[in-house]
């Protein structure tokens, strides 16, 4: 079931994108996390392996460093599809987000 957008006024629309601008926020806190489990996995897998640790440390860091991975890889493909949504968004309500800001809003398309 889609959502019927046809009626929504450039406020609405703009609303829309501040939205979801907001979500892309929260989403990209948990992208630095998976980031930083992707390094984490690293450090601890090679210490486990190669730095006196141990085998069972050693194979928590793969885990880690591959779970870190497969959760960076989805929500930055996510959030990247998400950023090219909200220009489109904003491009069908008028505003261009290439043009020089005004008074610190964005300029609206002739």
């Amino acid at each position: 079931m889609a959502l019927d957008t046809s009626n929504w006024t450039r406020e609405d629309l703009v609303r829309e994108a501040k939205l979801q601008t907001d979500a892309i926020q929260r989403l990209n806190v948990w992208l630095r996390l998976g980031y930083s489990l992707v390094a984490a996995g690293f450090i601890v897998g090679y210490w486990g392996f190669y730095g006196g640790g141990g085998t069972g440390f050693g194979v928590l860091g793969v885990a880690l460093l591959v779970v870190g991975a497969v959760v960076s890889v989805v929500l930055k493909v996510g959030t990247t599809n998400a950023k090219r949504n909200v220009r489109a968004i904003l491009d069908a309500a008028g505003v261009d987000l290439d043009a020089p800001a005004k008074k610190g809003v964005q300029g609206e398309k002739n």
